[in-house]
């Protein structure tokens, strides 16, 4: 075993604090204020803890890379649950995608676009490497449903998983009874089009826009797509282009700033989180060393997926974990490998499709998949509502007043069947109690 030197130093001490510094601690910090579209918006608290989080999760990344042992940081949180790195690039599917997916195979803009849309249906490497070790060749030109339907079934059958387990797909109806097979059928029609877009598209937000024309794809999963695309030489557009806020990020964009933040503010607001960041690490004193040799900083995209994580790790401050509940890391970290379209010359062009992020509220398509609970908070009713693409964690509670106005036949619904519910368990009660 060969023994690396640590680039960073090791955590002294096995025992953490009881509570998060990097949310808890009261600071020092300047008050400081930005004005976007004439609004005035003050950071809150969290505000800070962004930054904090941001930085400390990079640190964990480096330390592991380094070959520390765990844990690899102080904070009782981050030791106890688990969290998506600071920057996108470096979680274990996107480089799977980069290095198996994207830069192995045929580079023509059809046979990448296909292997990237095979990848992104499922999201699972586990998936992927099975279709390529039993598929040859892996090609579109070289397709066929068949071939891919009994690899899928085989897997099926044995009861494996077929999806990642990060977030929910929601597979459009498209005349199968199992998801996976209404998923390949939808990349078959994705492919009749979305290399000619691709190659046409004048920004990145007419990607977004096209395929989010398709029942299934919600805003999280069309941005995910968009963002496994840009990975590749199928589309040059620039990290500063474009990017789309979703409920977790917007969950953690309300955390940092005092008051309402409206949607026609909030791009705005991540792009200057993402131009200013080097302001706020220096003011708080944190060493973040960006990413890679080149010392990248986080790009739009990275703000907005770490904004997701800092709802959640709120969330999770909020409610201390058990000491049985320690998060370990799954196997050792690789040499992190960078997209080799990142280099491209086009990609220092920025191109912004000013029309499209002012009028955001047009991109405001989440789907209401289930409403599972309800409660009265100050004499408003809430819904606990599910959403088509996202997981457990980004459930939210909704008022009553706007899933009347988007849902309001899945909101009876399900008073009826609570109604219906009370009822039966008032009628069964008495024969069926239980005392102690």
């Amino acid at each position: 075993m060969v023994k690396r030197k640590p680039s960073i130093a090791t955590i002294d001490g096995a025992q953490s604090a009881k509570r998060s510094r990097l949310h808890f601690e009261s600071g020092g910090s300047p008050p400081m204020t930005v004005t976007i579209r004439g609004k005035v918006f003050e950071p809150a608290p969290a505000f800070d803890t962004f930054w904090r989080f941001a930085a400390e999760r990079q640190i964990i990344d480096e330390r592991r890379r380094s070959g520390q042992p765990a844990p690899w940081t102080k904070d009782p949180t981050l030791q106890s649950h688990k969290f998506c790195n600071t920057f996108r690039i470096l979680d274990r599917g996107c480089q799977f995608l980069v290095t198996e997916v994207i830069e192995t195979g045929p580079q023509t803009l059809e046979e990448v676009t296909f292997r990237v849309l095979l990848f992104s249906l499922y999201t699972n490497p586990k998936t992927y490497e099975t279709l390529r070790k039993r598929i040859h060749p892996l090609t579109w030109k070289g397709y066929k449903r068949a071939n891919y339907e009994k690899v899928l079934r085989q897997l099926y059958n044995g009861k494996g998983p077929i999806y990642t387990g990060a977030y929910q797909k929601p597979a459009p109806d498209l005349g199968f009874a199992e998801a996976f097979m209404n998923h390949l059928a939808f990349m078959e029609v994705l492919m009749q089009e979305l290399p000619d877009r691709l190659n046409k598209a004048a920004y990145m937000a007419d990607v977004f826009e096209w395929l989010r024309t398709f029942k299934s794809m919600g805003d999280f999963t069309a941005y995910q797509l968009l963002l496994n695309l840009s990975y590749s030489n199928v589309m040059n557009f620039s990290d500063h282009d474009f990017v789309v806020i979703t409920i977790g990020s917007r969950r953690g964009l309300q955390r940092c700033f005092d008051g309402n933040v409206p949607r026609s503010a909030e791009v705005d607001l991540v792009r200057w989180m993402q131009l200013s960041q080097s302001d706020h690490f220096a003011r708080l004193g944190l060493t973040f060393n960006g990413l890679g040799p080149e010392r990248r900083p986080m790009m739009l995209c990275d703000i907005e997926h770490t904004l997701c994580e800092l709802d959640k790790y709120i969330r999770k401050c909020n409610n201390p974990p058990s000491k049985t509940h320690v998060f370990r890391g799954t196997g050792e970290l690789g040499e992190i490998c960078m997209p080799k379209a990142w280099c491209h010359e086009d990609r220092r062009i920025l191109r912004i499709k000013n029309r499209v992020e002012a009028e955001t509220e047009a991109l405001e398509r989440f789907v209401v998949e289930s409403i599972v609970d309800h409660r009265l908070v100050d004499g408003v009713q809430e819904f606990l509502v599910f959403w088509e693409g996202y997981g457990e964690d980004e459930v939210t509670w909704e008022p009553e007043e706007s899933l009347m106005e988007d849902v309001p036949n899945m909101v009876k619904a399900y008073l009826k069947s609570v109604k219906v519910s009370a009822f039966c368990a008032i009628k069964w009660w008495p024969m069926n109690r239980t005392i102690g």
